[in-house]
């Protein structure tokens, strides 16, 4: 194709010689060129020129609207686009498209805040690589709320009604995401007005805030918790449940058929908040069972709290129940008792 000035040169010239059909012809060329080049904005203009030219030119105007669709689709990132197939499926061309380009990209490392709980920040978070955790802070208290993966949502609580934030997300590992801005979402509606009631949709199929509240409220109330006593070991565990870094000594407080928490000296509270949402392996053995009782579980770290004057203490869910075990532990404190 000529140089692209030449181009406009020559439609500017077929208007003056009132010769539209030839204008409009150049023009979807142009659109054409613009399109394959990935310079959407600029083919966007020349077909609203297009429209201006010859409102009749339906043919042409149609099928610059294809042209330019069908280029937005293929300039889609094909990784992104399988990690939200379930999403992007609910849309029609047109409004993928604009979701699409609608979002912007951020880039986080390890132990970095997205959002924090309390911060007015309407915007919904798509998780296209690495791994985050939902906490929720109570009384100084961190609570787990949510592991985060690709091709998961945040923030979902505050993009539909302008609230603040009732969570924070923190990385766990380096983290990319896409993210869409309320206002932009406003901006989307009054050209694609389904488009809000079909993102509704679908994340509505995900685990509500309120719900994971009433969870893990619940989740402590509902579970026997009984005393226990003596040293075991904790040791962190990567995402493919592969140790990291040495096992540390741990003095035990209590125990569940779902949990268990116990004391570690550290007196960093930025250090141990970081420790909620991470896995580990704990190990006790109570001294008045046998070895085959012991308990050597893979759990989540829930939550973290410091107390006055003592050890802070890390509480685990564990990813198993322990019946058998529990039993056991359980006749031991009444006995104690």
């Amino acid at each position: 194709m000529k140089n692209r000035r030449q181009q406009e040169e020559l439609i500017q010239k077929c208007l003056m010689e009132n010769d539209k059909r030839c204008a409009i012809k150049l023009l979807l060329e142009l659109i054409t060129a613009c399109a394959q080049e990935k310079d959407f904005k600029s083919a966007e203009a020349l077909r609203d020129q297009m429209y201006e030219i010859d409102p009749m030119a339906l043919t042409e105007i149609i099928r610059s609207a294809e042209i330019i669709e069908a280029a937005k689709s293929g300039a889609i990132d094909k990784d992104h686009r399988k990690t939200w197939s379930a999403l992007y499926n609910n849309f029609s061309l047109e409004e993928a498209n604009a979701f699409y380009f609608a979002l912007k990209s951020a880039v986080y490392g390890a132990n970095e805040t997205v959002f924090q709980q309390g911060e007015h920040k309407r915007r919904l978070f798509l998780i296209n690589s690495g791994r985050s955790k939902l906490i929720y802070s109570m009384n100084g208290t961190e609570v787990f709320l949510k592991l985060l993966n690709p091709g998961e949502i945040a923030g979902e609580d505050t993009i539909f009604s302008d609230t603040v934030c009732t969570t924070s997300m923190i990385t766990l590992s380096g983290v990319e995401l896409s993210f869409l801005d309320a206002d932009v979402l406003e901006r989307l509606k009054k050209e694609f007005p389904m488009l809000e009631s079909k993102l509704l949709d679908f994340v509505s199929k995900s685990e509500k805030i309120c719900d994971l509240l009433k969870t893990r409220q619940l989740d402590r109330r509902r579970q026997k918790r009984f005393r226990i006593c003596g040293i075991g070991t904790a040791h962190l565990m990567n995402s493919a449940r592969n140790p990291v870094g040495r096992p540390f000594k741990v003095e035990m407080s209590d125990v569940s058929q779902k949990g268990i928490s116990f004391y570690v000296r550290i007196t960093n509270k930025e250090t141990a908040n970081h420790l909620v949402g991470r896995t580990l392996c704990v190990r006790y053995s109570h001294p008045q069972l046998d070895s085959a009782k012991a308990i050597n579980e893979f759990g989540t770290i829930v939550a973290v709290r410091f107390h006055p004057y003592a050890d802070c203490s890390i509480h685990v869910q564990f990813d198993d129940s322990i019946g058998k075990t529990m039993e056991d532990l359980s006749q031991l404190s009444a006995q104690m008792q």
